[in-house]
């Protein structure tokens, strides 16, 4: 004997035969749960880029700062006053300080030293002391970021990173 619940699940079970696919309802119910999630994602995701792309800046003028104060160590180490180094079939002599904050070869040697890609603008030494490094500003490779190293008066390093304007 057919029940009306026998007589109900044997007509769901043609009804699941012939159907192939999701119904127009069901898809766009699922692209506005993507839009949702998605609407939701993003504002986010560009605050980790940004913050991302400024801690990389932040790294390489770490780098820039540590092959300037190595280049200019070994200026004022060295008996004539030169620092000489080789990077990439490119020989680079730097003659003191004074050639170290102005010299356009010493930028592009801190920069082949340091193995980074943005730009050293500027770099200032201070000479009456010990010969370290007090200032340095990088700009990163895309030109947006700038990161600028200075020494406090307690002797300790402090970078600060914002966009260039």
């Amino acid at each position: 004997m057919k029940t009306p619940m026998n007589v109900f699940n044997t007509a769901m079970k043609k009804k699941k035969k012939n159907r192939k696919g999701f119904s127009l309802v069901e898809l766009i119910v699922v692209l506005v749960i993507m839009a949702i999630l998605a609407a939701a994602l993003i504002p986010s995701l560009t605050g980790y880029i940004r913050k991302t792309k400024e801690q990389n800046v932040n790294g390489e003028c770490q780098s820039a700062v540590q092959a300037a104060q190595t280049i200019e160590s070994g200026a004022f180490a060295s008996a004539d006053g030169n620092y000489t180094f080789t990077s990439g079939g490119t020989s680079y002599t730097i003659k003191g300080a004074t050639d170290t904050t102005s010299s356009p070869d010493a930028k592009a040697a801190i920069k082949a030293l340091a193995e980074v890609p943005g730009t050293i603008e500027s770099v200032s030494i201070d000479t009456d002391g010990d010969h370290r490094i007090t200032e340095l500003v990088y700009t990163g490779k895309d030109g947006s970021t700038q990161c600028k190293y200075e020494l406090t008066s307690d002797g300790v390093g402090k970078y600060t990173s914002q966009k260039k304007s």
